[in-house]
């Protein structure tokens, strides 16, 4: 599907003007050494060698996994509670993008006064939000976006693991896909350009899962112009349903881990990948990936060279071949599922 040298896929060609771009980031979250260096003013430095790419962008998300708080309130869950000093925002002023995307396992992990705390930073400091909210009916509500008159509506929803908002408890929008259906197919009524980012899937799994493979294609049907996935840690493939684009997982950004490793772009821990579409009032017209790869010592989030490129979109094709045949995505599965 993509083209091996550049990345890209040409869906459709433009219909209409005007057009614009969309750029879509994975997993961030500038915890531990990354935590350091920021406070120690290096964000402009890690985000350096990417800016030229951001520039080019006229909308930009970025998945912003963790809350922003100092206070020791962790919640009682499995996995790590994860939270970063709320200076570690100077990251996000260093990318320079608009919308944070809060729908995720992790923003509510020390309560919910922190994750209150950090929607109401980060938008003092000019960014908007997605996704989480005061309440159930705060987070599910969407954010709608002018993109150079293209009206783009954007919903976020997570997978229900801790954090999840109620109706009387801050936190993030649950995924239900009845519900999620229906509240595209409202929302795709509105605007020109529906964008669907869910969080959720198999952590460390290559190819996505039948059950997320049909819901991300029943959102499409709903009316979604893009389907894009995060949080299983490494990059997923992607495929076009019905000429439409789904991303089944872009993998980390920057999400530093606790012990320092050898620098392998081969490692999908350290490499994953950004999205961008170009849309006109009709959708998408192409999407191109964007392969990035960050230091193990977090000092810098960078473009793969030219030759690792290639590599990494054969990677891509490769995984994403499978997804078409459901039968034999669903044999993949029972076999790991048998290994784990």
């Amino acid at each position: 599907m993509l083209n091996p040298k550049n990345g890209r896929v040409v869906i459709r060609e433009s219909q209409s003007s005007p057009q614009a771009d969309i750029l879509i980031a994975g997993d961030c979250c500038p915890r531990l050494i990354a935590e350091e260096r920021i406070l120690n003013g290096q964000a402009k430095e890690i985000l350096a060698p990417l800016q030229d790419i951001f520039a080019g962008a006229d909308l930009s998300l970025i998945q912003f996994e963790t809350p922003l708080t100092t206070d020791d309130t962790p919640i009682c869950k499995s996995g790590p509670n994860i939270r970063c000093h709320p200076d570690t925002i100077a990251l996000l002023h260093a990318w320079g993008g608009h919308v944070a995307l809060l729908a995720n396992n992790h923003i509510g992990d020390y309560g919910p006064k922190p994750a209150m705390d950090t929607i109401a930073q980060l938008h003092a400091n000019g960014f908007q939000t997605v996704g989480a909210g005061e309440n159930l009916a705060a987070a599910y509500q969407p954010l709608i976006r002018d993109v150079k008159g293209i009206r783009v509506g954007i919903l976020n929803f997570a997978e229900n693991e801790f954090g999840s908002a109620t109706p009387e408890r801050p936190g993030a929008a649950p995924l239900s896909p009845s519900l999620n259906a229906r509240q595209i197919n409202d929302l795709a009524k509105k605007v020109d350009c529906c964008l669907v980012v869910l969080h959720g899937g198999n952590e460390q799994n290559p190819l996505p899962s039948p059950r997320v493979v049909e819901m991300c294609r029943t959102f499409i049907d709903a009316g979604a112009a893009m389907v894009v996935n995060i949080h299983t840690h490494c990059p997923q493939g992607v495929e076009l349903w019905h000429g439409k684009p789904i991303v089944y997982s872009l993998g980390n950004f920057y999400f530093p881990e606790r012990k320092v490793q050898a620098d392998d772009p081969t490692d999908f821990w350290y490499t994953g990948y950004m999205v961008r579409f170009s849309i006109d009032k009709g959708g998408a017209t192409a999407m191109e990936l964007i392969p990035t790869t960050f230091s193990p010592e977090a000092d810098s989030v960078r473009p793969l060279s030219d030759k690792q490129r290639e590599g990494f979109f054969n990677y891509i094709n490769t995984i994403s071949a499978p997804i078409a045949d459901m039968q034999e995505l669903r044999r993949f599965f029972e076999c790991w599922a048998a290994c784990r």
